[in-house]
Order: structure tokens, then C-alpha cells, then sequence
């Protein structure tokens, strides 16, 4: 059943180091799939709706078995980081995580983070578990971490570029 989900709707949730509103799940009209608005506050920023709390501590990192995530950077700046390293992140960008990765997502911006997250999964609390602090992955001097999946270098956003990546070869 096609359904449109009016911006100020959805159940607010009660979560660390950032505010959640989850649009659509099992429990919020009864789909197969979870979809949430998530806004994390700047660092060192009291949490939002808790007056008189410290500093929101930033959420660890955490993984869900047997859904990807997917994300899309509403607003703000952040990194999103794996054990393969940090990746900053901005309005527009879209990461994509596989199933069990760990990986967490941080504000290093002045403003809100906001970001919409899709799961393939009605219930994300039952796929879902809180990790220890991530590895520093080791890096070679001047590299940085990858930016896209394996393989992903080898197919041109769009067809337009492909000449142009042919040529640099």
C-alpha cells in the first residue's frame, strides 16, 4: 500500500547522541522495511530535550547483521568511519553499508548532521549491536582511506565520463 509520511510525522525515539525519528518500520505502519530521520548535534553539545545533561556523548560504533544501510547526508558535515578509516561527509553525499559492517557516523561540523537511513528490515533493533571503539587502521604515508567500494574505480558514474576515464589511461 503506497503511503506518504508528512514531514513532523513518525515516532521520535529515545536514543544517545542523537535524535531519531523513525517514518517507517514494523511497528510504524506495519512495513517491511525501517526508515528514520537521524540528527546528530555538534560535539561537546548538550543533547537536545535533556536540559541539565552534559555534553551529548557521540555514538559508538555499531553494526547490523544481515541488513545494509543506506544513507543519505541531508545536512551538516561529518566523517563516517569503518575499520577501514574516516571518509568526510556532506549534504547530498550517499553511503552505502553492508550487512554486519561495523561503522559509526560523526558531526565534526558547527551544525546539526541530519540524514535519512534506509534498512532493508522492519525491526532494526533486533539486527542491531553496540560496538567497542574501532580500530586505527595502519595507513601508508600520503594515502587516505577509500572513498568507494572495491571496484567502483572501474565503472564511470555515467556514460558521459567514460571516454574521459579511457583517455587517462
Amino acid at each position: 500500500m503506497t503511503a506518504v509520511i508528512r514531514a513532523g510525522e513518525g515516532r521520535r525515539l529515545a536514543l544517545p547522541g542523537r535524535a531519531a525519528t523513525e517514518l517507517v518500520s514494523g511497528a510504524q505502519g506495519g512495513y517491511g522495511v525501517t526508515v528514520r530521520r537521524v540528527t546528530i548535534p555538534p560535539e561537546g553539545v548538550p543533547e537536545a530535550g535533556r536540559p541539565g545533561t552534559g555534553p551529548a556523548a557521540p555514538r559508538g560504533p555499531h553494526r547490523h547483521e544481515g541488513s545494509s544501510e543506506v544513507i543519505v547526508i541531508l545536512a551538516g558535515t561529518g566523517e563516517f568511519e569503518t575499520a577501514d578509516g574516516a571518509v568526510p561527509v556532506g549534504p547530498g553525499d550517499l553511503v552505502v553499508v553492508s550487512p554486519g559492517e561495523a561503522h559509526r557516523t560523526r558531526n565534526t561540523g558547527p551544525g546539526d548532521l541530519v540524514s535519512l537511513c534506509f534498512f532493508a528490515v522492519p525491526d532494526l533493533a533486533a539486527v542491531t549491536t553496540e560496538l567497542p571503539p574501532l580500530p586505527v587502521p595502519p595507513q601508508a604515508p600520503g594515502r587516505t582511506p577509500r572513498q568507494r567500494c572495491p571496484g567502483a574505480e572501474d565503472q564511470p558514474p555515467d556514460a558521459s565520463e567514460a571516454p574521459a576515464r579511457e583517455a587517462e589511461h
